[in-house]
């Protein structure tokens, strides 16, 4: 089961990582604990030593997949109905080395959707999650940021600054985020990481 509270793994199997990946689709606008427990029971009814994505197909090929997802009342129905299918299909994007605007192709999955599960899923991942925290954060180093996660150019030009400022603290991204969610979480117990953009 994917654990909401320890997202950064580098080191996933095929296994978990087409776990992670469906579960990144499925909680954009849910909460994660909810949807982490809803993919666990939809992959509960899997056959033992069975690939969640095998799995996947072979409720696809069986016109079966949309039972199975109101099961165990996940939601999104229409959106997953669509993008998982594709996931699992020969033209879906590796999941070890697409690019987050490959990942952005498939219906359903747009610049934070991508880059969350690119983030928490490599190491060496170059991307930025820009959320509520991110934009407080940002705000705070007296940057112009909308009142809304962005999308398209303005979301580029965000990235870019959280990456230098990573860079600058010395810390992965992942970690760079981690810290500034865990200071604004705490309302301020966690500090901040030393880092500036210049």
């Amino acid at each position: 089961m994917v654990d909401p509270f320890k997202i950064t793994d580098f080191n996933r199997d095929d296994a978990t990582l087409q776990e992670f990946w469906m579960f990144c689709v499925a909680v954009a606008g849910k909460k994660a604990t909810m949807i982490a427990g809803k993919i666990d029971e939809f992959l509960s009814a899997k056959a033992p030593g069975e690939l969640p994505f095998d799995y996947l197909r072979r409720l696809v090929a069986e016109g079966k997949l949309d039972e199975a997802m109101k099961a165990v009342r996940l939601g999104k129905y229409d959106l997953l109905g669509k993008s998982w299918p594709f996931i699992v299909s020969a033209d879906a994007p590796d999941l070890r080395r697409a690019e987050a605007s490959e990942l952005q192709d498939i219906h359903g999955v747009g610049f934070k959707t991508s880059r969350f599960f690119v983030l928490h899923s490599r190491h060496d991942a170059r991307v930025a999650v820009i959320d509520t925290h991110v934009l407080k954060y940002l705000k705070s180093r007296r940057h112009r940021v909308p009142k809304t996660i962005p999308v398209g150019k303005e979301y580029l030009r965000l990235e870019k600054l959280m990456l230098k400022y990573a860079r600058a603290a010395g810390m992965t991204m992942a970690d760079f985020d981690l810290a500034i969610w865990k200071h604004y979480a705490s309302k301020g117990e966690h500090a901040l990481p030393a880092a500036s953009a210049e």
